[in-house]
């Protein structure tokens, strides 16, 4: 039997190939030509996603030349306030794609053709499918400049490959063969979870922690001894990488899990989906993140997570331990260059008499079907697929204060995540009848702060989709938007001649659109959702000098609350 246990572990570890020689494509640039330092590693945990790529960081600057790691054409090109910024996407004849995001500016050719078509079609953010072969650039040629535009946290470039025909993002590690990485991620604390009303870690039901220390390629706990368990027991981990002991901090390629030297759990990061990002809140203790921000992977499986990165056994990799017998657990978790960290422990199970548990649940959520709960008051209708597991779900309300047209409605626990949209509908209390239109769903942060969730009014009650549990109520927004000049005076001589700025904000719903005209004429206004500025680059071929201009800027946000600022300005 331990024979066969022994070849059974290797055979797992070959199939999931978190040791060992990876099999690595070749022929690609790095899209800098700058130290190699990351920021954020290809499988990081995010919230609510994956990170899908590297993040290149670029020593801080902004304007750092990127260039085409293969030779291809321009595919697409996306600009937006938010996420990737502006985007490149460079199409390769192997058949894949490579995505350049956060850019600060695009090649001159791709600069022009972008304007043109934003001008064109009077907006700011644009999706632009660009004609085969129209923007074709040779291996090393500069594409782009580097840039903090969208939803970057900091100067950087986000470069992911794809493979074209199924968008999915590859682990670009594989395909930079000049990135060597030659020290072992580092494992920092275990988590056990009891997983039923009958399960126990340490004569408890509450799940426990333990710091470890790691040693080179090994980690052991801080007291290495047995650690009692009885019944169905799910464990966790907390690691990083540390890319080439430079103290950049990333993500892990892999890890698995061995009960007695016999697999029973492991996920490896060699492929993305996007469509099955949102199960990163299932892959993580969720509830461990909210509330003390760790990062957590699960080693085992919850019934709702229906990602394609696992192989368990036939438990879902939960541990049933009940025989009053001492079991060995190996945890190995490996970056993509097949460097490892071995933590080993060891369970006693051990039986333990809890007491019984305190029900305060409303009604038990099944994770396979459709739920609803509803009253005089609230509506819940949770659509099939929103669950990871069975929930013992929860409602209580507060009553309805002064700034609040209802009650304040406690939909479960936000550190419980819910994966799909669900109705929300809540019955509304005092709106005058011609507010009624500027009326939405907020969530009551704890500490009295509102976050809009949106909403629509019809037949007394507000209805929203929110993606999250927590507590929430109607209020009204009757305010418009605010905006600040920064570099205009009225008919005075611009105070910057290279461009005009405005800080915009919105007190509440948030800002839904934008338009500035200079003489009549639609101009190009760049918003940066990060510093919630708009700024003109003043276009010469647009606007001439030596006179008088007329400038119209109109903001709303999403309850149709208007703005308007007029001003002229000489050049």
């Amino acid at each position: 039997m331990y024979r066969f246990s022994i070849a059974i572990s290797l055979l797992f570890l070959m199939l999931n190939g978190a040791s060992g020689q990876i099999k690595r494509e070749s022929g690609y640039l790095t899209p800098v030509k700058i130290p190699i330092s990351f920021s954020g590693g290809f499988g990081e945990l995010r919230r609510n996603h994956f990170h899908t790529g590297l993040d290149f960081r670029t020593a801080g600057q902004i304007g750092l030349p990127v260039f085409a790691v293969k030779e291809g054409s321009i595919a697409r090109v996306s600009v937006s306030p938010i996420g990737y910024g502006h985007a490149l996407y460079l199409l390769h004849p192997d058949g894949h794609t490579t995505v350049y995001g956060h850019l600060s500016r695009f090649d001159p050719k791709i600069e022009s053709y972008v304007i043109e078509e934003q001008y064109r079609l009077r907006q700011f953010a644009v999706d632009l499918t660009i004609p085969a072969g129209l923007l074709s650039y040779k291996k090393g040629d500069i594409i782009a400049y580097s840039g903090n535009s969208g939803s970057s946290g900091g100067p950087h470039l986000h470069f992911e490959i794809r493979d074209t025909r199924s968008e999915k993002p590859q682990n670009p590690l594989f395909y930079l063969s000049a990135i060597p990485n030659k020290s072992a991620p580092r494992i920092t604390s275990l988590y056990l979870y009891p997983l039923t009303s009958k399960s126990s870690v340490n004569k408890s039901a509450k799940k426990l922690q333990i710091e470890t220390i790691s040693k080179g390629k090994t980690s052991s706990l801080k007291n290495n001894q047995p650690i009692e368990v009885f019944g169905d027991i799910g464990l966790g981990f907390q690691a990083d990488d540390d890319f080439n002991g430079t103290g950049s901090k990333c993500g892990i390629y892999s890890a698995e899990m061995f009960l007695d030297q016999v697999p029973a759990f492991s996920f490896k990061l060699d492929h993305l989906a996007f469509d099955q990002g949102r199960y990163v809140n299932s892959h993580i203790d969720y509830e461990e993140l909210i509330k003390s921000k760790r990062w957590i992977h699960r080693l085992y499986l919850q019934p709702g997570n229906k990602m394609d990165i696992y192989q368990t056994d036939s438990n879902r990799g939960i541990l049933k331990i009940t025989d009053g017998k001492v079991h060995t657990v190996k945890i190995v978790v490996a970056d993509a260059f097949g460097n490892a960290n071995i933590l080993s422990f060891k369970l006693l199970s051990k039986k333990f008499q809890l007491p019984e548990p305190k029900h305060n649940e409303t009604k038990l959520f099944p994770f396979d079907q459709p739920n609803q709960f509803g009253n005089d008051e609230v509506m819940v209708q949770l659509p099939e697929g929103a669950l990871y597991d069975n929930l013992p779900f929860v409602y209580h309300s507060e009553p309805k204060t002064g700034k609040y047209y209802s009650e304040i409605q406690g939909i479960h626990y936000p550190y419980v995540p819910v994966h799909k949209p669900y109705l929300l509908s809540i019955k509304t209390n005092g709106i005058p009848s011609n507010k009624q239109n500027k009326a939405l769903v907020v969530l009551v942060e704890p500490k009295g702060g509102l976050s809009p969730v949106g909403g629509a009014y019809e037949n007394g009650c507000e209805t929203a989709t929110p993606r999250f549990f927590g507590n929430f109520a109607v209020v009204l927004d009757t305010i418009p938007p605010k905006i600040q000049a920064l570099s205009i005076r009225d008919n005075k001589t611009l105070l910057n001649q290279q461009k005009i700025e405005f800080k915009i904000s919105d007190n509440l719903s948030g800002i839904s659109g934008y338009e500035g005209e200079i003489d009549g004429n639609w101009a190009l206004f760049e918003y940066d959702a990060k510093t919630a500025t708009l700024a003109y680059v003043i276009d010469r071929k647009r606007i001439v000098t030596g006179k008088l201009h007329k400038l119209q800027l109109t903001v709303k946000d999403e309850r149709n609350n208007i703005a308007v600022y007029k001003a002229g300005f000489y050049l």
